[in-house]
């Protein structure tokens, strides 16, 4: 909805009202601007005046550059009225100065023209944030009519402007004038603070309807706090004040000083005061002072002065409130003529020293010690917002200087140690500088996370390199497993990583060995198939160790494979044969020992094949045992009676005692040595014979 606002009539004087439509905001996206120069400016003003910015709550502009206007005639920005002084268009975002400078303001070329009821840097402002702007320039007339006069805005409502300087000299000669000048000429449901006007402003007529003040000429329901004036006030208007020209329907003076010199003209006719000139019900002046001086040479009232005081110079209504206000000790001149207890008087010389300090801010007010001069204003105080990133961070904690801070956090211009930390996070430090300019009111924090614990990754790792994996049928899975780690994982990822820690676990877990090697098993259960066990005289051990033999063992149990193996070997190692059978032999021994060898020509050939006998043969020595029978058979059977004697004698009865009987010799026995002979004799021959036959081999080559 598009607001529209009636000018203040010509008739209003000490009580003025003035209807208000309040705007609707809406939403909107951000429309965003930056100026950096002269032509960039006056293209914001003209999207101004054509409407752009009505209502624009959301609209930022921002302030880049020092820029100089000289040469430039100034119409300010939203100065489209219609016929009724009614404003068409307004702008209603935030302008944020960031501490620049507008310089050569030229006021004087359009002030007092009739289409251009409110004048300033901004002819009116609704909803309006500006910041951080300085305004230097001058406006020198003798012009009349009816002008609400700002130096930063004509007319701020629902607005706030904060941290702006107004380095403008005003001066008018005219008769016949009426309005405001000020740093904001009226200001109604707004908020003024940590301003200064610098500038000298002076109205040498007597008029008849004028509000000037160094910070708001006419304040409504408005806050004017930790402001300053330094310039000098000289003035026959009706209200005037060194911080406010007219204070009415619940407006607040707090913690603002003035210490610019008062020089109030004329008879005595106008309220005057070195904070507020006329204050009205409701309204408020704390913890401020005047410490400017009252010139009272061209002041022609007679004495007692009442309208004039060193804190308020009139009251319209009852009942203001006072509290803790100082002012300069000036003869005539008490706090207020009506309040005598709106103030304290001091003298210059004791509010320049820090007994005095500690008088004002031990009774609540805000001030710095100030060493060359009276206190001073603190800093001004931005809201610095810190965006903490991820958003989902939990239990994040700022602090500024080891401090605990909200957020966003009131800072002053300077340089800070910044401190956050947050759940799972990394603790973050960096120092931050904080100035006039809004780009170091927004801070963007990126917490880094923790990073995830691979304990579990790495223990499950070094598992899987403590393993041959040589050993196992397919060992790809675990390898798998390990290559899929990823390193770079942060505390709020866990669970992956926990996740890799088990997959390496189920891959190892599902590891199957390789079969042992039954090589050398098989090779010896062949070897003992192939022995013949009646052979032997016990084989149970053999059968015991092959039956002993386990199969399904793997690659890991391999010592115990090639123990049943070398069972097995042993067993067949420790095989005895049964022994050859001699019967045989033992019954052709036999048949010789019941001859009679003197019965036959050569018993020699028995006798030498018995002693022949080799005993302990076993049962696969059995053919040589045959042989050793057969050779006493064949010798048996090749004997040959002796010839009969040609005389008959008659063969001797045998003697009385046993037939002798021949005893096998065993191998190696020498006890017989005609046997001995024999062998020799054969054995001569036999190499007598070799060595012929090599004789003749050799011949023959």
């Amino acid at each position: 909805m598009k607001m529209k606002k009636k000018v203040l009539s010509l008739l209003l004087t000490l009580c003025l009202v003035m209807t208000f439509v309040p705007m609707a905001a809406f939403a909107a996206e951000a429309n965003k601007i930056s100026i950096t120069t002269v032509d960039e400016l006056l293209q914001f003003a003209k999207a101004v005046d054509n409407g752009e910015y009505d209502d624009k709550t959301d609209a930022v502009v921002s302030l880049d550059a020092d820029l100089d206007l000289t040469g430039v005639a100034w119409t300010p920005i939203g100065s489209k009225f219609d016929t009724d002084g009614t404003l068409l268009h307004y702008f209603s975002g935030k302008f944020y100065g960031n501490g620049h400078t507008i310089s050569n303001l030229d006021f004087s070329v359009n002030y007092g023209k009739t289409e251009y009821p409110s004048f300033g840097f901004f002819s009116e402002v609704y909803g309006a944030e500006i910041s951080g702007l300085t305004i230097q320039g001058n406006l020198d007339v003798s012009n009349s009519g009816y002008v609400y006069f700002g130096t930063v805005a004509g007319v701020a409502a629902d607005s706030k402007i904060s941290d702006c300087v107004s380095d403008v000299s005003f001066t008018d000669t005219d008769k016949y004038i009426n309005g405001t000048v000020a740093l904001c000429g009226y200001a109604i449901n707004s908020t003024i603070e940590y301003c200064q006007n610098k500038g000298n402003f002076s109205i040498t007529k007597d008029v008849s309807s004028f509000q000037m003040g160094g910070i708001v000429g006419l304040a409504q329901n408005s806050t004017v706090q930790y402001c300053a004036n330094t310039g000098e006030m000289t003035s026959w208007a009706p209200c005037t004040g060194g911080i406010v020209g007219q204070l009415f329907q619940n407006s607040k003076i707090i913690n603002c000083y003035s210490t610019g010199k008062m020089v109030p003209l004329g008879n005595g006719t106008t309220d005057f005061g070195g904070i507020a000139g006329i204050v009205g019900a409701g309204t408020e002046i704390r913890h401020c002072y005047f410490a400017g001086g009252m010139d009272l040479s061209q002041y022609t009232a007679n004495t007692p002065y009442k309208r004039l005081g060193g804190i308020a110079g009139g009251v319209s209504s009852d009942p203001p409130v006072f509290g803790n206000n100082y002012f300069v000790e000036t003869e005539n001149v008490p706090a207020c003529f009506k309040y005598q207890d709106a103030g304290t008087e001091k003298t210059l010389d004791f509010m320049k020293t820090e007994d005095f300090f500690n008088e004002i801010t031990t009774a609540g007010g805000n001030y710095q010690f100030n060493s060359n001069g009276t206190p001073i204003l603190p800093a001004p105080k931005y809201a610095v917002s810190f965006v903490v990133t991820p958003s989902e961070l939990t239990n994040v904690i700022i602090k500024v200087d080891g401090q605990v801070v909200a957020n966003p956090a009131n800072l002053g211009a300077g340089t800070y140690q910044v401190e956050v930390s947050a759940d799972n996070c990394e603790v973050f430090n960096s120092n931050i500088t904080i100035t006039a300019d809004t780009a170091t009111h927004t801070h963007t924090i990126a917490m880094t996370y923790l990073p995830a614990d691979y304990t579990k990754v790495d223990e499950a790792i070094a598992k899987v390199n403590a393993l041959n994996k040589d050993e196992y049928k397919d060992f790809t899975a675990v390898e798998a497993a390990v290559n899929a780690v990823v390193r770079d994982k942060n505390i709020t990822e866990q669970s992956a990583v926990n996740a890799m820690a088990k997959a390496i676990e189920d891959a190892i877990v599902a590891l199957q060995y390789k079969d042992a090697d039954y090589t050398k098993v098989d090779a010896a259960i062949a070897k003992a198939n192939a022995l013949n066990k009646d052979n032997y005289k016990d084989f149970t051990g053999v059968e015991a160790a092959v039956n002993a033999v386990a199969r399904g063992k793997n690659i890991t149990q391999q010592a115990e494979v090639d123990a049943m193996a070398k069972a097995i070997e042993d067993a067949i190692t420790a095989l005895q044969y049964k022994d050859a059978d001699y019967t045989r032999v033992d019954a052709a021994i036999a048949r010789a020992n019941a001859l009679n060898k003197n019965d036959y020509k050569d018993f020699s050939g028995v006798e030498c094949a018995i002693r022949a006998v080799a005993r302990g043969k076993n049962i696969t020595q059995q053919a040589e045992v045959d042989a050793m029978a057969k050779a006493i058979e064949d010798a048996l059977a090749a004997l040959q009676y002796k010839d009969a004697n040609k005389t008959t004698q008659p063969t001797p009865a045998p003697a009385a005692t046993a037939t002798p009987q021949y005893t096998i010799p065993q191998t190696g026995d020498t006890s017989n040595p005609a046997l001995l002979v024999v062998l020799m004799l054969v054995s001569g021959s036999a190499a007598i014979g070799t060595a012929v036959v090599a004789s003749k081999r050799k011949n023959n080559r």
